[in-house]
């Protein structure tokens, strides 16, 4: 038992090692808004002052949009603001996933463009439905249908 779980946590972390080893360093060259995803309409985490060194993991095709990580926060920035690197990977953005992957707690989790409605949303029209059954039933037996 202790033998399996010494080679689980070996593994891990070596893929926290590989994941690190994959990431370039960057500079921003201006002030930045780090947002949870690869547009504009994605909330904003932090804004990042210019001279920052920031860990990249790779780019949107066309390399528009970067997925950084800078003072234990993982989002993404605008590429053109940064710095050169030599080469970044593509990646392709998946929002539910990296959204589930990275911000599940946080005030932004599931806000922004591709995302489903949030778990409140559905929550209130629950809400509403049982209000409207409510009144029908009061509506049913004062007029005696």
């Amino acid at each position: 038992m202790h033998r399996a779980l010494t080679s689980v946590a070996a593994g891990l972390a070596g893929l926290l090692l590989v994941t690190g080893a994959n990431a370039q360093t960057s500079v921003t060259t201006t002030a930045l808004n780090l947002r949870t995803g690869p547009a504009t309409g994605y909330p904003v985490i932090a804004t990042i002052p210019a001279r920052q060194a920031v860990s990249v993991f790779g780019c949107t095709a066309g390399r528009g949009w970067c997925d950084i990580g800078w003072a234990g926060y993982r989002g993404w920035l605008a590429a053109a603001y940064l710095g050169p690197v030599a080469a970044y990977p593509v990646i392709v953005y998946d929002p539910v996933v990296y959204h589930n992957a990275y911000y599940v707690g946080q005030p932004y989790y599931g806000v922004g463009p591709g995302l489903p409605p949030r778990a409140e949303a559905r929550r209130d029209a629950r809400i509403g439905y049982r209000v409207e059954r409510r009144m029908d039933r009061r509506w049913d037996r004062w007029t005696g249908e």
